[in-house]
């Protein structure tokens, strides 16, 4: 793939990533945060990193955190593969990874932005979807999912992302 086409799908992935830091923003300035010395919420340093073991239901702005850390975590990923692509020193064979490696992240940021804007459309408050090598995790905020819901979601998370339906996890969280 020429790497004009990869830049300019950079560019655009980071517009669109522009466009929806500035709507968590707004929907971030809606609240109002005061201290809270009992409870502490913790920050995810690797959001990749076991999602299934993290104890969720003490995050007071779960899906705001994740997304703000992920999108740092994302930002600082594309900045590495970018130099790597500017550094004349890197062999041709390390370009070349460096760009399939930017690719796979750039699909795997369409496919956590599809299925978090369809659980939203499907009537979802918020939600958010993990995907690490091929396994897709889903949260979504609700306080209870009947098992056709469930389904529903699984369903789609299969046909968004290619993987087997007993591949996908869906967790509920009662947002507050």
């Amino acid at each position: 793939m020429p790497r004009k086409t990869i830049t300019l799908t950079v560019v655009l992935l980071l517009a669109v990533c522009v466009w929806w830091l500035m709507q968590v923003d707004r929907e971030v300035s809606r609240f109002e945060f005061t201290p809270d010395d009992t409870q502490i919420l913790p920050i995810i340093t690797n959001p990749e990193q076991a999602p299934d073991s993290w104890d969720i239901n003490n995050f007071r702005a779960f899906f705001i955190e994740y997304r703000l850390q992920r999108d740092r975590v994302r930002s600082n990923e594309l900045e590495i593969l970018n130099n790597m692509l500017d550094n004349p020193n890197i062999s041709a064979e390390g370009k070349r990874k460096a760009e399939e490696q930017m690719l796979a992240l750039v699909e795997t940021m369409e496919k956590e932005l599809l299925v978090e804007n369809l659980l939203k459309a499907q009537g979802y408050r918020d939600a958010i979807f993990f995907w690490h090598h091929g396994m897709a995790n889903v949260v979504v905020q609700s306080e209870k999912l009947s098992e056709r819901e469930f389904l529903q979601i699984v369903e789609m998370v299969s046909s968004v992302t290619g993987a087997k339906m007993d591949e996908v996890t869906v967790v509920e969280h009662e947002g507050q």
